[in-house]
């Protein structure tokens, strides 16, 4: 009788642990709840170029939108996507969303140097007046380079 109780206790036990595990494994999703992972841009990033690429990561994630589009993701959870910027100062918002309706949301600011030399502080193109479309480059010393 001893040897039978000790069973029925030890399979009683390995029964217990399979449904907390697998509960575990079931419900992880919603323990973990999404998470953005954004490799580029950098927060704070500047850029002479209108055009960037916003690549990252989702997970456990179901539903993810770029500054409110929609954006494709495949089965790692890997996202890219280009995105013209606006002269200035822009704000990017990576949304999101996951099975059980919960949401996370990850913000970049980008500043787009413009046209002129003091914008950004650190350089940029600007109209020598040397003929329509001719431009210079200009050094952080403020000395033109032809």
């Amino acid at each position: 009788m001893e040897g039978r109780k000790i069973l029925q206790w030890g399979l009683g036990g390995i029964v217990v642990t399979l449904i907390i595990g697998y509960s575990f494994f079931v419900l992880d999703d919603f323990v973990r709840g999404p998470k953005i992972i954004i490799e580029s841009p950098l927060d704070g990033y500047s850029t002479t170029t209108p055009v960037i690429v916003v690549s990252g990561r989702g997970v456990h994630t179901n539903n993810l939108s770029i500054n409110g589009a929609q954006t494709p993701v495949d089965l790692s959870g890997n996202f890219s996507s280009r995105l013209i910027l606006a002269p200035g100062y822009n704000i990017i918002e990576v949304t999101a969303k996951d099975n059980y309706a919960r949401t996370v949301r990850v913000t970049r600011e980008i500043n787009l140097i413009g046209e002129h030399l003091g914008q950004g502080g650190t350089g940029g193109t600007f109209n020598n007046g040397a003929g329509a479309g001719t431009t210079t480059q200009a050094t952080s010393t403020g000395s033109p380079t032809l």
